[in-house]
């Protein structure tokens, strides 16, 4: 029987700290139930956050509980959500003994038996590429994915690399296959499966128009144009997405589903299953009152790596790792194929890919100025003097906009964190000719623009010429996060250095260090190009605190060229293939130091096990 609740019944309000902001919400409640959950915020149809919310208030009002699991890939907006339904429901003076007595009640859960020919695990940039592939082979095919809605690292992406698309040859702008793999070679310093890396590079043209023919538009855009200033003059092998990763693998879930393939969202793979001799025979996966059994000759994994996952984190990088980006990549296809049988093969490869901020300093700045915290980004994009938490300058920093390998450079400081720093004439420079005067970095496409969608927002070379010349006082947003651990200034270097918590000697040395490297011409520290560099002179002095940003874990499970799955003894495991970030061989320690290196193995990698699982699965 269902036990009363509340005496006072009515609409309460409620507010949780989302990722970047507050979550504002409305609770519902009768004398015995929780009757509705509605956002008093506005969100974007389709997007993450409104998909997030539609599907945590139907869990809190199905299962009446103000502690239900969060939405996978959504696990701070959904913790924020709680944290205002909470806050709503004390309002109302819940009951909350009761309301988990009612929530007991409403517990139930069923089981779904399917058989297919290809079951593929994770609907990312690989497993949509792999499932799609193996669909229009002809076999029936089962997608599974824990989230409710395409996520991933490949939905964030800007694009991908290839050696000779369609576009390229069109354009007389095909890139050496040579030069592409010593790339590969030089990142890697040897620790790479080079069969795997030449089939990569070899299938990577025919991937991309594989994708635009399904409705992925990429386009070839110059290197350099996302702002890695370094990059401008290289070979272009970007294939920049047109309409955003989210679109363009929704666009291949479409298509995959309009031809007959299954999609499970809100499944979480769970274990593999395999008959006694070894062989993969299907997946189980768990969605929130149902359990997916799939029957399948072939499993195809491709979930994303480890990145999300601190435990596994510190088992294999060590004590210092910041989390991935995609924060629902915990490792879970690594640890099924391990547990089949696949080789352990983890050398240390992270994506670290330029700078970032903590979540937990994001949320401090979005208290004080909400999203206007953003524009601290942009004060990274120069090669001003940068020092880690002791202090000491630690690198050229003309490597700054070399994002890969800035991004090494700072994952090997203390704690992974790094404080840019400059002085009150630079900041009076943007005010008066904008970042342009610092330094120039689109003005090579003034007559020439090139668009493509990163994170899902334009990279619209035309608006980043307007954005540099526009005149911009930071003085003010830096003065109002002073108050934060992000920002830190000082009259002097000592104070600086006293606000900063670091040595007031190796800043000052520093400091000095720099200053005169830019004066004499010569770096005899880093190395720098000491025209770039920007002296610290005129007080007040500035420094802002970053981390080191990880896009997520490369590699983790031993693969051939075929991406089967193999043994420690290098047999494959039967009827099992791992792609994209799960899969080990295409890098070394470090990211490939050119574009689109890692979507271009997700999607290639996936296409390529979904082929040839299909095959074999017909041959079968």
């Amino acid at each position: 029987m269902t036990k009363k609740i509340t005496d006072k019944p009515g609409k309460y309000t409620g507010s949780g700290q989302g990722k970047e902001s507050i979550i504002n919400l409305e609770v519902e409640v009768s004398a015995d139930k929780i009757t509705a959950v509605t956002p008093l915020d506005e969100y974007r149809p389709g997007s993450l956050q409104a998909n997030a919310f539609d599907k945590m208030a139907q869990k809190i009002v199905k299962q009446q509980s103000a502690d239900v699991d969060v939405v996978s890939g959504a696990s701070e907006t959904s913790r924020g959500i709680l944290e205002g339904v909470k806050e709503a429901l004390d309002k109302a003076d819940v009951d909350f003994d009761a309301l988990k007595e009612n929530s007991a009640q409403n517990s139930s859960s069923a089981k779904e038996v399917i058989d297919v020919d290809v079951a593929v695990v994770g609907a990312g940039s690989a497993g949509a590429a792999a499932a799609l592939a193996a669909k229009q082979e002809g076999v029936s095919v089962a997608l599974l994915e824990k989230t409710i809605s395409p996520l991933g690292a490949g939905t964030f992406a800007g694009g991908m690399f290839a050696a000779d698309s369609q576009q390229q040859k069109d354009l007389n702008q095909v890139v050496s296959k040579k030069w592409l793999y010593d790339e590969y070679m030089d990142a890697s310093q040897g620790y790479m499966n080079s069969i795997l890396v030449r089939r990569i590079i070899d299938e990577s043209g025919k991937t991309v128009d594989w994708l635009n023919e399904n409705g992925a538009i990429m386009k070839l855009v110059d290197a350099g144009t996302g702002g890695s200033y370094d990059h401008i003059g290289m070979p272009a092998t970007l294939h920049g997405y047109q309409e955003g990763g989210t679109k363009a693998i929704t666009k291949l879930i479409e298509k995959f589903k309009s031809i007959g393939g299954k999609m499970y969202f809100g499944f979480a793979a769970k274990k593999l299953l395999q008959d006694d001799a070894g062989a993969v025979t299907g997946v189980v996966a768990q969605g929130d009152d149902s359990e997916l059994e799939v029957h399948a000759k072939k499993v195809i994994i491709a979930t994303g790596g480890f990145g999300g996952n601190p435990e596994m984190r510190k088992e294999y990088l060590g004590d210092v790792s910041t989390q991935g980006q995609v924060l629902q990549n915990t490792g879970d296809g690594l640890n099924m194929a391990w547990d089949a049988g696949t080789a352990h093969h983890i050398n240390g490869s992270t994506h670290y890919f330029w700078q970032t901020f903590s979540n937990e300093d994001i949320g401090a700045m979005a208290k004080i100025v909400g999203p206007g915290w953003m524009p601290l980004n942009a004060l990274a994009d120069f090669p001003n003097l940068r020092v880690n938490n002791r202090g000491q300058r630690y690198a050229s920093e003309t490597h700054a906009l070399d994002f890969a390998v800035h991004g090494a450079e700072l994952s090997e400081q203390p704690k992974q964190t790094e404080f840019v720093i400059f002085d009150q004439a630079m900041l009076d420079k943007i005010k008066e000719g904008g970042t342009v005067a610092i330094e120039d970095h689109y003005g090579k496409w003034k007559n020439h623009r090139e668009f493509y969608m990163e994170f899902n927002y334009p990279t619209d070379t035309e608006e980043s010429i307007k954005r540099e010349h526009e005149k911009t006082d930071f003085t003010s947003l830096l003065g109002k996060l002073e108050s934060t651990n992000v920002v830190f200034i000082g009259q002097t270097i000592d104070e600086l250095a006293e606000k900063m918590g670091v040595d007031k000697e190796n800043l000052k040395k520093s400091v000095a260090q720099y200053n005169n490297a830019k004066k004499t011409g010569e770096d005899d520290l880093f190395f720098s190009d000491t025209k770039r560099m920007i002296p610290v002179e005129e007080g007040p002095f500035y420094a802002v605190k970053y981390i080191a940003r990880n896009l997520g874990t490369l590699g983790g499970a031993t693969i051939d060229e075929k991406m089967h799955a193999l043994t420690p003894e290098g047999e494959p495991v039967p009827n099992l293939y791992v792609t994209g970030a799960d899969a080990s061989g295409m890098y070394g320690k470090a990211y490939v130091d050119f574009e689109g290196g890692t979507l271009g193995f997700a999607y290639i990698s996936g296409r390529l096990a979904g082929i040839d699982a299909a095959q074999t699965a017909k041959k079968n």
